[in-house]
């Protein structure tokens, strides 16, 4: 599909096909106090081969967490390192958190996955382009509605010069009314087109049939109960003793001294994105309650009702396409696997769940070079290799 390949342009994810994994090792013993954790040594050896200033992972069932780990330092050239409670951000990972929340929304009944921007957004009545006057909220979270692909920082920076002033409700209740007055980037519903674009719509509608502002709607559906601390913007947004991001270190005119170097960027205002982008991958959160968020999927991809019905779930993760809503679908190592990636260029994220193996697998970094994917994906698929599938039930 256009525009999946940017790996590491802002929120974008690769799409390049996921190396196997040799099935043929057995689980790792799950006996309660006894298993052996493998995830720290891992990233401490891959930390240091791709010199990133930290690393962390998760590997979870719908039930246990099976191993937990973090290294590495909050800023490079620093001694302060980073606690196991330390916040990352998920850039386009952050999706799926998104359409989670607009998932409850449809259960309350405040949404349906039917419903359109003009039905909610009365300005769009006279004014909408006709290409988006059926375009529902559900094709906006599969990137199916025909939206723009904003995937670069100068245009995602760029989207406030159209939505004028006010709250972040206001922000992004201008932004969507003003997109979805121009010609659609493909015409809806006929191919998949990778957007950044479409969830801040998606959470202006939220935003308009509830009255409430996106930010409460995640906290009261998704993080209070799920007993998660989910922030905003960068890590260390007001707060210092979180990790810094890093970018490739830069020498003349901008050329890169090399693949592995990495300076640290000053958080500034704390925002990666800007408010109006937020619904599209602007969250930070630890990797314990990152934790948390995976194993309800898992759970309700294996039949369970949790804080969503599991028929919500896996709705959520239904093809038929290459994407569903905040998860790409593709086969690997012979079973159906749910992935993402995610980077704003100085942090980097990456998840693969194995649901017909109840197994999920998180590598988190505050660093967005290409050494820092390459690193994550070695991590995920050595972990993947060491934890295997389940044992038999």
């Amino acid at each position: 599909m256009k525009n999946l390949a940017f790996a590491f342009a802002l929120l974008t994810t690769a799409a390049a096909p996921l190396p196997a994994v040799n099935a043929s090792v057995h689980p790792v013993t799950e006996t309660p106090g006894s298993q052996e954790r493998h995830a720290e040594a891992l990233l401490i050896r891959l930390r240091k081969q791709h010199e990133l200033p930290a690393l962390a992972a998760v590997v979870v069932r719908a039930d246990t967490t099976l191993d937990l780990a973090v290294t590495g330092v909050r800023q490079q050239g620093k001694p302060e390192t980073v606690e196991l409670a330390g916040r990352f951000h998920l850039g386009s990972m952050g999706k799926a958190i998104t359409a989670t929340v607009i998932a409850r929304l449809v259960e309350e009944g405040k949404l349906s996955w039917t419903t359109r921007p003009v039905d909610l957004l009365p300005e769009l009545a006279t004014s909408v382009h006709a290409g988006y006057r059926e375009a529902t909220i559900e094709q906006l979270l599969r990137h199916e509605a025909g939206a723009p692909p904003y995937d670069s920082i100068a245009e995602i920076k760029g989207a406030s010069v159209h939505a004028g002033s006010g709250s972040p409700t206001d922000l992004r209740r201008a932004f969507s009314i003003w997109l979805l007055q121009q010609r659609p980037h493909v015409t809806p519903g006929t191919r998949p087109e990778y957007s950044n674009a479409g969830y801040p719509v998606a959470a202006a509608m939220a935003e308009a049939a509830t009255g409430e502002t996106w930010e409460s709607l995640v906290e009261s559906r998704l993080a209070r109960p799920l007993g998660i601390n989910l922030m905003y913007g960068l890590p260390a947004r007001g707060d210092s003793a979180q990790p810094w991001g890093h970018k490739p270190k830069s020498a003349f005119l901008g050329l890169a001294i090399s693949p592995n170097a990495v300076e640290p960027q000053p958080p500034g205002d704390g925002w990666a994105l800007g408010v109006i982008f937020e619904p599209a991958g602007d969250y930070s959160l630890s990797l314990a309650d990152y934790a948390k968020f995976l194993q309800m999927h898992l759970a309700g991809l294996a039949g369970r009702d949790g804080l969503l019905k599991a028929s919500s779930i896996q709705r959520l993760h239904a093809g038929p396409g290459e994407y569903a809503m905040g998860w790409f679908l593709r086969e690997f190592d012979g079973t159906a696997a749910h992935w993402h990636t995610g980077s704003i260029d100085t942090f980097f994220s990456r998840v693969i769940m194995l649901p017909e193996r109840d197994i999920a697998v998180a590598v988190l970094t505050n660093a967005g070079s290409e050494t820092a994917s390459t690193a994550s994906r070695e991590a995920a698929m050595e972990l993947l290799r060491l934890y295997g599938p389940p044992a038999a039930r």
